[in-house]
């Protein structure tokens, strides 16, 4: 049988947490604690990053990845040698190239940080749905 006054009472008794004399202290404690994690958790990420871009620096540089690209930006300046024989509408764009303070590299790099912008794009996509 159901007692109404025994499980409101029971209810009473639960609902209220037990106060104690150290509870701020115990609170400031635990607090102090899970600060203390966080920072060593990132330290430990920012170390991890670390190692992990050196290593991929020396991938890098093992690999001969700069005389790759160095290769690929000749290839981007033949390709506008070839262009600028074309009639003047489509040469007098890719002309102004030449006359830029930056080389292929720089172009290479707007490429490459539209595929990561790309990248970014569909992956906050996929996570919405």
């Amino acid at each position: 049988m159901d007692d109404p006054a025994f499980e409101m009472r029971l209810s009473r008794m639960f609902a209220e947490a037990p106060h104690y004399p150290d509870a701020v202290l115990f609170a400031s404690e635990v607090e102090s604690r899970l600060g203390r994690g966080w920072a060593l958790r990132r330290v430990l990420i920012a170390a991890a990053g670390a190692v992990g871009g050196l290593i991929a620096i020396g991938q890098i540089v093992g690999s001969g990845l700069a005389a790759r690209l160095s290769g690929a930006s000749r290839l981007l300046e033949a390709a506008r040698d070839g262009v600028s024989h074309l009639p003047s509408p489509i040469s007098t764009p890719l002309s102004a190239f030449g006359d830029m303070p930056f080389g292929g590299e720089a172009l290479w790099l707007v490429a490459g940080l539209a595929v990561l912008a790309g990248a970014l794009l569909v992956g906050r996509s996929i996570e919405d749905i």
